[in-house]
């Protein structure tokens, strides 16, 4: 039995949905695992922490998070040492200890920063850990290849030739797929989802996702959908833990029985499951969940910066449609519901290039079988 320490970053909630997707397919092999949010693991983080501000760039300001980005890629392509590098070697001398004094086998990360920590430890520092990094996006990230893994595990082949590009050894390059948790793959069926909710069977019902934080303009949104001629329409908002964005959906639609606000939820496979089109932000590790659930996507209020590349990838290998506007995501949207014949070539491309058991993948590797 293996020792193995899982370590996330609640920038966004699809990091998080990805360690525990891997920790629940290690615990079924029998290893004993421990998961920490980093930014969290040795106090609670202030309001100006790297956290806190980047959540507040997203949900306030996606236009500063695009440009933070392009100016990350270029750093990044110069190979000097990055910004996010320094900032994370705070925890370097803590985290190692921490690693020692529990005899971890192993370190997998779900996001840069933990892995940013580890490359630090492992020039400084002494630890016998072996060290893996998951790329839970459909690109290769800035400041990636500054870190220094065992191992990267990637959700696609395609990645692996940006990865290659960017200057890490392709022997460290695996290709396992995204890993996505057990209630994504083998769920209930549509009717039992929609009983469970309590949404009527006949409805057509379009599921709104603005990701763990709350991101975009829901609203508008709703609006445009609203503009639909569909009597029968059933369109739920998943708010994320964005309180203020739940506030706004009660005052404007209440007593809308067409428009049901829902706040931060553990049951996301269950309303994908229930819905006949998924409107959401492009976060890589929830794009893949929708894809391994097969509900059709239309990619819409992306962060500009690497969701605009999610979204292109799943665009380019026909898994869902991309709308620059909330106009063009309404009428994607009601093509997918009235016309099968895109909604299954799209579910087809999902189950073609989608594989629904990365996390086994992950887990098989770092355990040695």
């Amino acid at each position: 039995m293996m020792n193995i320490l899982l370590l996330s970053c609640s920038t966004g909630e699809g990091h998080n949905h990805c360690a525990k997707a891997v920790r629940q397919a290690l615990e079924a092999m029998g290893h004993h695992t421990d998961f920490f949010d980093l930014m969290h693991l040795f106090g609670e983080p202030g309001p100006l922490s790297i956290e806190s501000l980047l959540n507040r760039i997203s949900t306030k300001t996606p236009g500063l998070f695009g440009l933070m980005y392009k100016a990350g890629e270029k750093v990044s392509a110069l190979g000097v040492t990055s910004p996010v590098y320094l900032v994370n070697t705070n925890y370097g001398r803590r985290l190692s200890d921490l690693i020692n004094e529990k005899g971890y086998d192993a370190v997998i990360c779900s996001h840069l920063f933990p892995m940013e920590t580890l490359t630090f430890i492992r020039r400084h520092y002494h630890i016998n850990a072996r060290c893996y990094g998951i790329l839970s996006d459909y690109t290769c990230i800035p400041f990636l290849a500054e870190t220094d893994m065992d191992g990267y595990f990637l959700p696609h082949e395609l990645v692996r030739l940006e990865c290659e590009r960017a200057g890490i050894p392709s022997e460290r390059l695996i290709v396992t797929g995204m890993p996505v948790a057990e209630a994504f793959r083998n769920g209930v069926t549509k009717p039992q989802a929609r009983e469970l909710l309590g949404i009527p069977a006949r409805a057509k019902v379009y599921l709104i996702m603005t990701g763990g934080i709350g991101c975009g303009d829901a609203i508008s949104l709703c609006d445009a959908l609203m503009e639909l001629p569909d009597e029968d329409a059933v369109i739920c908002v998943l708010a994320g833990r964005n309180q203020e964005l739940l506030d706004q959906l009660k005052t404007k639609y209440n007593g809308c029985g067409k428009v049901r606000p829902v706040s931060f939820t553990d049951q996301v496979d269950i309303y994908m499951r229930a819905a006949d089109v998924l409107l959401s932000k492009a976060g890589g590790i929830s794009s893949a969940e929708a894809a391994v659930v097969n509900v059709p996507i239309v990619h819409t209020m992306m962060i500009p910066g690497v969701e605009t590349q999610n979204a292109a990838f799943f665009q380019k290998l026909g898994m869902s449609l991309v709308a620059d506007s909330y106009e063009k995501a309404a009428r994607f949207a009601d093509r997918i519901v009235y016309d099968g014949k895109t909604g299954e070539r799209m579910k087809r491309a999902q189950r073609e290039h989608m594989p629904p058991d990365g996390a086994e993948r992950i887990a098989a590797v770092v355990a040695g079988n």
